[in-house]
């Protein structure tokens, strides 16, 4: 027993390891998306820059004048199940999407009008027959002139940014297996990374990127299984473990 909790500590800790190194220990920005973070009045990907600080450094709103904010303008989504992600903000358009059906909407920040709609077409009988906790979707990805949405049903879909016509789909799993999505994807250099869900139906996990102009398959590593299975190359996993790395 405890030769086998050592070996699923020892997993975890390189899975960390590798998934640490991945993000921040090499230059992963896409330098689009990177250059957009650096202008404050953008939210340009999930927790506002790479570093995932969740903060802006605007401050017409601060702690003197909070209490006297009211509504300058709404906007309902028509969907009334949980909404876990917040929008996107690039260049004065707000993007924001929905739970299950996952419609995403850009806006017009200055005139607060619609520019563009786009719903996917999912199986509602399928995809939400194996969700565990709502049909949530925590939030879009940007870069290279595309807004990524990654749909409950685990289709991966690019939209362009500026009329929201579908660029490229892939099929990141199953729904009949259990396979789930609800994470917001990432863009990193020349690709879209993003995961699955399942786990409670026995789906093994996996960090996959693909190819942001053509969808193609980058690479893809899972959470448990052999050397290649994770992406760990042995030899240099055991020299860190050496200390030498």
């Amino acid at each position: 027993m405890k030769h086998y909790k050592s070996i699923s500590i020892f997993r975890r800790t390189v899975l960390t390891v590798l998934i640490s190194s991945m993000f921040f220990g090499l230059v992963l920005a896409n330098s689009e998306v990177e250059k957009l973070t650096e202008n404050p009045a953008n939210w340009a990907t999930w927790g506002g820059n790479y570093a995932a600080t969740r903060y802006s450094t605007l401050a017409q709103i601060n702690a003197d004048n909070v209490s006297k904010l009211t509504p300058a303008w709404t906007f309902s989504t028509g969907v009334l199940r949980g909404h876990e992600g917040g929008p996107l903000v690039v260049n004065d358009i707000i993007y924001i999407h929905t739970p299950f059906p996952n419609t995403v909407y850009a806006l017009d920040q200055k005139s607060h009008s619609v520019i563009w709609e786009y719903t996917p077409t999912q199986d509602a009988d399928v995809t939400l027959s194996v969700m565990c906790c709502d049909a949530v979707n925590r939030g879009l990805a940007y870069g290279d002139g595309k807004i990524f949405l990654q749909q409950n049903d685990t289709v991966l879909t690019a939209l362009d940014a500026k009329t929201g016509k579908r660029i490229w789909s892939v099929q990141n799993g199953d729904p009949k297996l259990g396979m789930t999505n609800t994470n917001a994807p990432l863009v990193v250099k020349d690709n879209v990374i993003t995961g699955i869900s399942g786990s409670d139906y026995g789906v093994r996990g996996f960090l996959v990127a693909y190819n942001i102009k053509t969808g193609k398959m980058a690479w893809k590593g899972y959470s448990i299984g052999e050397d290649n299975d994770i992406l760990i190359d042995p030899n240099k996993t055991t020299t860190w473990l050496d200390g030498k790395m």
